[in-house]
Parts: C-alpha cells; sequence; structure tokens
C-alpha cells in the first residue's frame, strides 16, 4: 500500500539550528513527511545568504517567536533540534516526551565547547585539511563542507532512532551529534595504534592524482581525465591485459596488486608505464574500451556535465521548485526511496517568518500528535536500552559503503551477522581500515552457490529484521537472496539494496567506487578548480579527495532508510519494507548547497593546485607546534595526528581501543552518537562466530526481537 505522507506524516519536529548540519538533519525528516518548523530570530538564519539554504530548508515553515511562545512550541513538539550547547536539560524540563537531539559545532565538552565554527576551522581542528593528499604536504583547504553535511546526516540517523525508541518503548532519548562526530563519520576508516600518533606518510609522487598505481587519476591522449579504479585483482589483471601488458602481472617488483602497489618503488615502477599506454588515445575511447573488459573507470566531469547524464534522469536527482522570490530553484533529489512511503520534495524553503501564525494556531496549547504514553507516570524518560537493541540484521554486503551500513546499525545496538565468502571480504586486505567498517558484527563464512551454504542464509533470514546487499543489480536474484526470495522465508523483512548507479539501467552492469562517482559528480574538478569541459586549460588538475566521500556518506542515508523501515513497520503492524539508495545519490548529497541552482545565484567555489585556501591563497601559517589555519579573526591549530588522535575527539568519547586478534590494539571512532549506548566491539575475523551463529540457528534463538 502506498501511503504518499510519508513515513514521518503527523511528527512535529521543531528546529532551533542554523547554517547546515542542524537544517540539514531536518530537512530529512521533512522530506518523509514531518511537519518541520524552523524558529528563527528577527534578523532570520545567517545561511540564507547562502544558495544551499534553499535546499536544506524546503519542506518545512519558518516562525520568528518571542521567548514565551517559543517555550510552547517546545512543549508541543515531538523532536525538538538545538545546535546550542547546553540546551538539552532545560528543553527536557519543557518537553518530557519529546526526542531531543542536540547538535553543538565542538561537542559538550573539551576546549572547544563555545569557539565560533566554520567549515575550514572545523576541516583544520579534525585532520581533514591535513590528511588530505598533496603534493607539496601541505594543509589543503577542501571547498565543500563536507563534515557540515556528514554531520547532518548522523543527526538525522538520530532523529529516526529517537523517534523508534519513542514509538516502541515509550521512551523519549535525547542524543547529542556533534560536528566532531560528523567529522568522525566521514573519516572513519581512520585507525591507529595507541600511543604517541605516528607522521603522516610522505606525499605520494602522483599527488593529489592517488597513493595507489592502479587506483587513480589518469590523463588521457586528448588531455582529458578518467579515473581508473582497479580495486581488485581480477579488474587489475584486465586492466593489464587491455594495454597490452599482461606479463607484469608477475613482475616482482609490483606483488600484491592493487593494494601493495602504493610503495614508491611500485609507483615510480608502474605509473610511467600506465601513463604511457593511456596518452596513446582519446578519455572516450580508453572509457568505451575499459568497459567493454569490465575494468571499472569513469570521466572527471563538472556538475554542470554530471546534471546531463543518464544517472542523473533515472535516480530522480535534479527536481526543481518554484520559490515566491527566486523563481525556480533547482536542487538534489530524494536520497533515498522507501517503497510505499516514498516521501516528497513538497514546498521550497520558507520566508523568513511567513508561517508564523499558522503555526502558533495549530501548535500552542496541543499536544504533540505522536506522543508516547507514559504507562501511569509523569513523565517519559528514556530507558538506556540501545536504539536498536533486539534488532537482528543480515549483512551480505562487502568493500566499503555497504558494510559501514551495519557498523552504523550495530553501533546504535543491532546484532549485525556479516556473511562472507569463504575467502571473506575482499576489502579485509585494506587492513585496520576494515577493522573500522565493521565494527560490531559477527562473522560467518558462507557459499551462496551451493544449496547448503544458501538454505543457512535462509534460515537466518528467517530470523531477521534488517537485510543490507550491495551486489550489482540482478546479482542477488540470481544467487537467490533478493526481497522477492528472502520474503518467502520472512514477508515482514525490512530490505536495503545498496548499488552504485541506482535505478539507471545503463550504467546496471558496471562496478562502482567511491572515486569514480567523485569523478563523475563534480568533486574531483572543481576542488581542482577545472571547469567548463573539465579540461586543464587554467593550468589545475581534478583532487582525487582522500576523504572516502560516497563511501561514508551513502551508508548512514541507508541507515536513515533502515530506521524509517523498522519505524514503519512497527506503525503499521508489520509487513517488508524495501529501501533503496546508491553512491550516485550521495554525490548530491554530499554537495547539497553546490547543487543548489537558481537564476542570479553567486558561482561555487573553486579549489586549484594544492588549495591553500581562497583565492588561492594560503590561509595558514607555520607555528612552533605545526600550521596554524586563519578564518578571518579566528585560528586554529591544524590537526596533524588525524582525529583519532585529537583530545578534542577523546574528550568528547569519540574514540575506542580495542584489541584485534590479527592486528592488536588499535583506536578507531566507536559510539559517534552520544547517548545511544557504548561503542560497538571490536570487528570480526573471517567466520569468527561461524559455529556460534549456527547453535544459535539448530537451537532456533537467534535473537530475542523487541520489534513486530
Amino acid at each position: 500500500m502506498t501511503d504518499g505522507r510519508g513515513v514521518y506524516h503527523g511528527v512535529r519536529v521543531l528546529e532551533e539550528a542554523t547554517g547546515i548540519p542542524g537544517p540539514y538533519a531536518a530537512m530529512f525528516l521533512g522530506d518523509q513527511g514531518a511537519d518541520v518548523v524552523k524558529v528563527e530570530g528577527v534578523d532570520g538564519d545567517p545561511y540564507r545568504a547562502d544558495p544551499g539554504f534553499q535546499t536544506l530548508n524546503r519542506n518545512k515553515r519558518s516562525v520568528v517567536v518571542d521567548v514565551e511562545t517559543r517555550r510552547a512550541l517546545e512543549a508541543a513538539a515531538d523532536v525538538i533540534v538545538t545546535d546550542r550547547p547546553g540546551r538539552a536539560t532545560e528543553l527536557r524540563a519543557a518537553n518530557p516526551t519529546a526526542v531531543i537531539v542536540t547538535m553543538p559545532p565542538w561537542g559538550e565538552r573539551g576546549r572547544l565547547v563555545d569557539a565560533p565554527t566554520s567549515r575550514p576551522l572545523l576541516h583544520a581542528a579534525t585532520g581533514i585539511a591535513w590528511n588530505q593528499q598533496s603534493y607539496a604536504e601541505v594543509p589543503i583547504d577542501l571547498i565543500v563542507p563536507i563534515a557540515a553535511y556528514g554531520t547532518g546526516v548522523l543527526g538525522a540517523i538520530a532523529i529516526g532512532a529517537g523517534l523508534l525508541v519513542r514509538q516502541a518503548r515509550g521512551a523519549a532519548p535525547t542524543y547529542e551529534v556533534s560536528q566532531l562526530s560528523g567529522a568522525g563519520a566521514v573519516q572513519l576508516g581512520e585507525v591507529r595504534v595507541p600511543g604517541p600518533p605516528e607522521e603522516r606518510p610522505g606525499s605520494s609522487i602522483m599527488g593529489s592524482k592517488a597513493r595507489v598505481a592502479a587506483y587513480r587519476l589518469v590523463e588521457a591522449g586528448d588531455g582529458k581525465w578518467f579515473f581508473l579504479a582497479c580495486g581488485t585483482l581480477d579488474f587489475y589483471r584486465r586492466m593489464l591485459d587491455v594495454i597490452g601488458r599482461p606479463e607484469l602481472i608477475d613482475d616482482p617488483d609490483l606483488a600484491n596488486p592493487p593494494w601493495g602497489l602504493l610503495t614508491d618503488e611500485a609507483v615510480a615502477r608502474i605509473t610511467p608505464i600506465l601513463d604511457e599506454a593511456f596518452a596513446t588515445r582519446p578519455r572516450d575511447e580508453w572509457l568505451r574500451i575499459l568497459a567493454e573488459a569490465d575494468v571499472p573507470a569513469q570521466p572527471v566531469l563538472t556538475r554542470e556535465e554530471f546534471l546531463t547524464t543518464s544517472m542523473v534522469a533515472a535516480n530522480d536527482l535534479d527536481v526543481t521548485l518554484d520559490h515566491p522570490q527566486l523563481g525556480p530553484v533547482s536542487m538534489m533529489g530524494l536520497p533515498f526511496t522507501l517503497d510505499g512511503a516514498p516521501g516528497a520534495i513538497r514546498t521550497p524553503a520558507p520566508l523568513l517568518g511567513e508561517n508564523t501564525d499558522e503555526v502558533v494556531a495549530e501548535w500552542v496549547g496541543t499536544p504533540p500528535p505522536t506522543a508516547p504514553t507514559p504507562d501511569g507516570t509523569d513523565r517519559v524518560v528514556d530507558d538506556g536500552t540501545r536504539p536498536l537493541a533486539g534488532v537482528s540484521v543480515l549483512d551480505l554486503t562487502s568493500f566499503i559503503a555497504g558494510p559501514v551500513v551495519g557498523r552504523h546499525l550495530a553501533m546504535l545496538g543491532a546484532d549485525v551477522v556479516k556473511v562472507e565468502p569463504p575467502t571473506g571480504d575482499p576489502f579485509r586486505a585494506i587492513g585496520p581500515m576494515f577493522i573500522s567498517w565493521n565494527q560490531g558484527k559477527r562473522s560467518i563464512a558462507l557459499d551462496l552457490g551451493t544449496p547448503e551454504g544458501l538454505a543457512e542464509l535462509r534460515a537466518l533470514a528467517a530470523r531477521s529484521d534488517i537485510v543490507v546487499e550491495n551486489f550489482r543489480p540482478g546479482v542477488a536474484a540470481r544467487l537467490g537472496v533478493d526481497a522477492d526470495s528472502l520474503a518467502t522465508v520472512n514477508p515482514d523483512l525490512v530490505c536495503l539494496s545498496s548499488s552504485g548507479y541506482g535505478r539507471d539501467s545503463s550504467m546496471a552492469s558496471r562496478p562502482a567506487f567511491d572515486p569514480l562517482i567523485q569523478a563523475m559528480g563534480g568533486l574531483m574538478a572543481a576542488q581542482g578548480g577545472l571547469s567548463g569541459d573539465g579540461r586543464p586549460d587554467t593550468g589545475f588538475e581534478p583532487v582525487f579527495l582522500t576523504l572516502p566521500v560516497h563511501d561514508v556518506i551513502t551508508p548512514m542515508l541507508g541507515a536513515i532508510g533502515c530506521i524509517a523501515g523498522l519505524h514503519r513497520r512497527h506503525r503499521d503492524g508489520g509487513g517488508g519494507q524495501r529501501i533503496t539508495t546508491s553512491l550516485v545519490q550521495s554525490t548530491m548529497v554530499a554537495q547539497a548547497a553546490e547543487f543548489t541552482r537558481y537564476r542570479g545565484r553567486p558561482p561555487t567555489a573553486l579549489g586549484g593546485f594544492d588549495h591553500p585556501g581562497p583565492d588561492g591563497e594560503p590561509a595558514w601559517t607555520d607555528g612552533d607546534d605545526g600550521p596554524i589555519w586563519h578564518d578571518g579573526e579566528q585560528s586554529m591549530p591544524v590537526c596533524t595526528t588525524g582525529l583519532t588522535g585529537s583530545a578534542l575527539a577523546e574528550a568528547n568519547d569519540l574514540l575506542v581501543t580495542e584489541h584485534h586478534p590479527d592486528f592488536g590494539p588499535l583506536t578507531a571512532f566507536g559510539q559517534l552518537i552520544g547517548g545511544a549506548g557504548p561503542p560497538p566491539h571490536p570487528s570480526p575475523t573471517l567466520d569468527q562466530h561461524g559455529d556460534e551463529i549456527r547453535a544459535e540457528l539448530a537451537d532456533g534463538d537467534l535473537s530475542s526481537k523487541e520489534y513486530p
């Protein structure tokens, strides 16, 4: 049954936040039908001056009210979002039954609690500016506010989890999602050994093209760029065949490809070979040849070029609303779809205070429409249970974007069973980063190509609440593990399919990796300062962002969708739910403001070679203890240890140090949503829990479900 109203229809969200993170988090609820009311001062949210305001504040109503009326609105809300530190206690007193999500920029603890923040200051303080690859080994100004965007998406996960707890348990949780948490979420693969942080390794001779010789930016013979993503041995082998150098597979100086090809010696050996080969033909010809050989490669496009692709049209990635002052405003479409309740982009961002009278008339003096029953008590409080306790998740994913969905669900308390082939997830070869992407799970090895393996998988599905897969389109059905097949053993499953290119059938057979979407979605061109048709006519070249932008944003979108699916299933008393998202959808989520377009909008920012700051002028200076970033009158030491080595992250309880049987003691990001429970336990070794899980299946006791 289709519910055009959206999963969160009837839910009142009061947004007391400015800028990007809080409003972005609330936007996801508005897209899914919630009544989002934005409380503004008489001068409005300062972010109104930015084009991105039009996207982040769609589907909302704006009010300008006095303190007394604001308190009355707080008392009438189901959810309250605030970005001011220290407000949780006051808001809880005002509303005992609301989900409260605080989103203070620097968290509630540490030396920067009350400090101002901005995109460059946040990137400097959290290691993003330092970790970006460069030629000169210097801090880099990332022109897209990726940490702020990540915070907003993480905040939406927290809101959804809180509403699920409220609906299913009658509890009213308070969660914290700071921009430090968001910076951790977009750097999730960062892991370090305890003790003094290690020095960052020297820049690759390929500079901002990448570090791995077969996983990097390549310039073709016509001066146009593409990204070559040989992320597995098979892809690497096929690429060598394509360029006529198959003998290199046995070259002792190029051992353990593709990920072993990041040493200076290996890079120096193979880079000129590849450069010479790919300089012999135009880019489009190489892309055709590589595609025919099933070698992952995609062109570097500008945002304008991306908008003309079949991916945008097939996935409804670009929508246009009529604004009363700006005229037609184009922006990103829905970032995920829940079948039967897909959500909608209904109204443009509101004018300042335009809805004050109607909201006050509707809200003030009326209880929250979806408030839980206190069960005879005077107050409804959080019972301290992790939000997804009792939820069973079957994780059929591999690489990064898929597994991180399960990692986040495990962080919230779900029992996540990672199903791997007998050879393991191919990205186990990455090492400690794999550990971070798969925290909190149990592992079982199954050969789904055998009747026995498929039978065990179906038995697991029969006892699960959620199934997550990121196969190429058609593979799940061929294996018999698609939503339709699994519904025969469990019709109430919430099934998430997270693909590379979404509903674009012309791309269905193509492999997808984060940098391929970076290349096509305009990120690499913009950071490198390229414009027009992507030719380096400015003297610049595209930049491979060290952050795996889509690999960390896409799984957060998937987690939002899974939680929304549980919410709808509980609300409707059961029934299967199907959610879809994709890497290509997340490229607009990670550039929400940059893809906002209307006549007369200011130009989007462009970077450049080792981009040091606005207008290409260095925004940092060398201090006694390292580089210092300057933004107007504000300054911030550049974090050169990585956020996992930062006192800020430690002060806000974002880190966990655990002993892993393969790698010893490791420090990684742990619980990123304050108040949602302890950090997830260490990542499992291959088939570590196989016997345990099979015994549970034999006993018929895989988990103790809390949600119907």
